[in-house]
């Protein structure tokens, strides 16, 4: 069965199981080993329970474990904090999709601190990673989000099909590789997404580099960090960027990016959206 016909939580086992040496698992590597990573008998072995049971996960015919044997096999495969919430949600996978809110809204009171905490870029960010309103900083920093395809106003989409990513971002296979990761995490949490699952089949057809990354099924929750920039027309900038989730059933994320007082990247910033500069439109949404 191809990966992409698995069930999710079976290629999440998978994958999980074929990055696994023997020796990180506390396992004797001896014997000839025809495939990387460990043997399911290995980790069923690990997590306690039979090769048989697991072998039923891995093939998509077992679907629901227990809280138990999710957790056991979290410990026995390694993975972390991120990584195991996520085999926590596949296991517990609504059987109906929910009722679809619609498009998110911004709230004004968000939208006023995004055109308040001038001169630093900040947006607000769906789980899906569509842009929802941002700042002028943001725009002049990133892109101008408003002139981008009804529906690809999305952070995963512009890390991965548009050409100036790849100039802007330094680090750039660290930037588009996480956005696969958070993109694995949010459908995780919203299986039936009409949206995601066209977002992903958009960038799986469009992007050589977003369907090997996918199907690695790498994730990670929202983080705090930092990102190095070759600007345009400022240069060099590195930027640390924090994730602030709003209130409400949305799940959305107001990302803010600062500078160390002093620094280079916090004078270009300074001077570009100095005080005494023309007042900034309305923040903008998409």
């Amino acid at each position: 069965m191809a990966g992409d016909d698995l069930p999710e939580l079976a290629h999440f086992l998978r994958t999980r199981r074929a990055r696994l040496s023997p020796e990180r698992a506390g396992l004797d590597p001896a014997g000839v080993r025809r495939l990387p990573g460990l043997r399911r008998s290995e980790v069923a072995a690990l997590a306690g329970i039979s090769p048989e049971y697991y072998t039923r996960l891995e093939q998509g015919r077992q679907r629901r474990p227990s809280r138990d044997v999710v957790d056991a096999l979290a410990a026995a495969l390694r993975l972390d904090q991120d990584e195991h919430r996520h085999l926590r949600r596949l296991a517990e996978r609504p059987s109906r999709p929910a009722p679809s809110s619609g498009t998110p809204a911004v709230s004004e009171t968000t939208r006023r601190l995004l055109r308040s905490v001038k001169p630093w870029p900040a947006y607000v960010v769906s789980p899906l990673r569509d842009v929802l309103a941002w700042n002028d900083a943001a725009a002049w920093l990133l892109t101008d989000f408003s002139e981008l395809p009804a529906g690809r106003c999305n952070l995963a989409w512009f890390a991965f099909c548009d050409p100036r990513a790849q100039d802007l971002y330094v680090d750039w296979e660290g930037v588009a590789a996480g956005n696969a990761h958070r993109l694995r995490d949010a459908l995780a949490a919203d299986p039936y997404s009409e949206r995601g699952a066209e977002l992903v089949a958009a960038l799986t057809a469009e992007s050589p580099a977003f369907a090997e990354r996918w199907e690695r099924h790498d994730v990670r929750g929202p983080n705090t960090g930092r990102k190095e920039l070759t600007h345009p027309e400022a240069g060099p900038l590195t930027l640390d960027y924090a994730n602030y989730l709003q209130p409400g059933a949305d799940h959305l994320e107001l990302v803010v990016m600062t500078a160390p007082e002093g620094s280079a990247s916090y004078r270009a910033l300074i001077r570009r959206f100095s005080v005494g500069a023309a007042l900034a439109p309305e923040a903008r949404s998409a």
